[in-house]
C-alpha cells in the first residue's frame, strides 16, 4: 500500500478508536446523591417505568389472547414481550445491585417465556403452560423491583 493510502487508513482508524472511546465513556454515567437519588436519576434517564409498563402490557395481552383462544395473537404478543424485555434489559445495570438483580431475573424470565410461547402451535401445549409459569415467576421479581423503585421515589 502506498504511503498516500496508508495515511487516510491510519486517520480513519484513529477516528474510529476515538469514537469507540467516547461511546464507552458515555455508558459510564455517574449519578450523584443518596442511593435513592441515584436510582431516581437512572430510572428517569432510561425510562425504566415506561419500559416496564410495556412489558406488563405485553403480558396482559398474552393472557387476554389466551382467554379468547387466539393462537396467532398469543404468539405475536409473546414476540412483543421478547422485544420489550430486551429493551428494558438494556437499561441495566441500575445504581442499586439488588434492584439490578431483581430486574435481571424478571427480564430474563420474560425473554425466555416469550421466546418459548412465540413458537407454540397449541394454546394448551406443555410449552405454553411452562411459559406462563415462567412469566409468573418473572412478575414476582418485577413486583419486588417495583417496590424497591417506589421506596426510592420512582413511580
Amino acid at each position: 500500500m502506498s504511503p498516500r493510502l496508508r495515511r487516510p487508513v491510519r486517520e480513519a482508524a484513529a477516528c474510529l478508536a476515538a469514537l469507540l472511546a467516547l461511546g464507552a465513556l458515555a455508558g459510564c454515567t455517574s449519578y450523584s446523591g443518596s442511593k435513592a437519588n441515584q436510582v431516581s436519576q437512572w430510572a428517569s434517564l432510561y425510562s425504566v417505568v415506561s419500559d416496564d409498563q410495556l412489558v406488563v402490557q405485553d403480558i396482559t395481552a398474552i393472557r387476554l389472547s389466551l382467554d379468547e383462544g387466539r393462537l396467532r395473537d398469543v404468539t405475536s404478543n409473546c414476540a412483543g414481550l421478547v422485544f420489550d424485555s430486551g429493551t428494558a434489559y438494556d437499561n441495566l445495570p441500575a445504581p442499586d445491585n439488588t434492584l439490578t438483580d431483581e430486574l435481571n431475573v424478571a427480564y430474563v424470565d420474560f425473554t425466555d417465556a416469550g421466546t418459548s410461547c412465540s413458537a407454540v402451535r397449541s394454546l394448551d401445549s406443555r410449552r405454553m403452560k411452562a411459559a406462563l409459569r415462567t412469566i409468573t415467576t418473572g412478575l414476582l421479581s418485577l413486583d419486588e423491583a417495583e417496590r424497591r423503585l417506589a421506596a426510592d421515589g420512582v413511580r
